[in-house]
């Protein structure tokens, strides 16, 4: 019986295949467009394509000649160039039109970079094992583009001291300046507030940033942690792969937990989150953290040692003001 981790490496091998496929045929019609266009293009791609072959049998029957003829190659190969530059011009048509587009220029498209995985394939076995496929639809938009600071009031927070749309650009600036920053220093977040403040979105923004940056995200929430560190603990079905997973929660380049404090935490689940969040602040990787939970409700419900780390040591951003998502759905910006 095919194990888990092996399904999942032969889903995201086919996705590769038809991503690959979808691009060739993109290309091809993208070709042949441009050859009906200008045909002289389709007999310039193929004489430069040619002039090698021409040239190496030229050589095989005088290699006495064989400087004169490469400097003839070469000659012809960039006159060939220039006069397909020209057209390119003349036609309005782009230098890459002619070229097979990837999606990842990196692996173009295959998964590996020489013998070792791409980030994207390493993220795309993430996106299975953490049901998280989705993100990539809702970073089209949601992402710090899409941001809009009209739906934060600009009146001043009699308790808070300033405006929440003054508090939000604030916020804003500081997850702009982690993914900026996030190769050079070490820094970990706290998202808290009440629902419907933009903690979720401003979550995605930092893991659309951070992917576009060939950065490896884990985007799960409390309720899909504690639910991976139970299994671990107690299924020791040899097919399993949470012992992988959790392998993942340690190593990956961004974990963000959201909505912690929903979940329903037992001694062990507190236990093994401190172990989770420790590990990767001992070995420099960062936690992005969102809770509607303050940072004094918080040790109701995990040991101190978990509150005092995560409150203690990480950047805190608090979110308050009106529930944008009602905003949004009666439109009142």
């Amino acid at each position: 019986m095919m194990s888990v981790k092996t399904q999942r490496y032969k889903t995201v091998l086919r996705q590769y295949e038809q991503i690959r496929w979808k691009k060739e045929q993109e290309w091809k019609k993208r070709k042949q467009d441009i050859y009906t266009l200008c045909p002289r293009l389709e007999q310039i791609e193929s004489e430069i394509s040619l002039t090698g072959v021409k040239i190496a049998r030229m050589v095989l029957q005088k290699p006495e000649n064989t400087k004169e003829l490469l400097q003839q190659l070469e000659q012809s190969i960039i006159a060939l160039r220039e006069e397909k530059k020209q057209l390119l011009t003349q036609f309005g048509i782009s230098q890459k039109a002619l070229q097979i587009e990837y999606v990842c220029n990196q692996c173009k498209d295959t998964g590996y970079i020489g013998s070792e995985q791409c980030p994207c394939m390493k993220q795309k076995l993430i996106d299975i094992a953490y049901e998280q496929s989705n993100i990539q639809q809702i970073i089209q938009t949601e992402n710090f583009d899409t941001f809009d600071f009209r739906y934060y009031s600009q009146a001043i927070d009699p308790q808070e001291g300033w405006s929440p749309q003054e508090s939000m650009k604030k916020t804003f600036n500081i997850c702009m300046n982690f993914c900026e920053d996030f190769d050079t220093s070490f820094e970990n977040l706290l998202l808290y507030g009440s629902t419907g403040l933009g903690k979720t979105f401003l979550c995605n923004c930092i893991a659309k940033e951070l992917l576009d940056k060939g950065k490896t995200v884990i985007y799960i929430t409390a309720g899909q942690l504690f639910r991976i560190i139970e299994k671990q603990r107690f299924d020791k079905n040899e097919e399993d792969t949470s012992e992988d997973m959790m392998e993942d929660l340690l190593s990956v380049d961004l974990l963000i937990i959201d909505d912690l404090g929903t979940e329903f935490g037992t001694i062990l689940s507190s236990s093994e989150l401190f172990h989770i969040i420790n590990s990767r602040m001992l070995t420099k990787k960062p936690v992005i953290v969102s809770t509607n939970l303050s940072p004094d409700n918080l040790i109701h419900q995990y040991s101190d040692r978990v509150v005092s780390r995560i409150v203690g040591t990480y950047t805190t951003l608090k979110f308050f003001g009106e529930d944008i998502r009602v905003k949004k759905k009666f439109h009142h910006i």
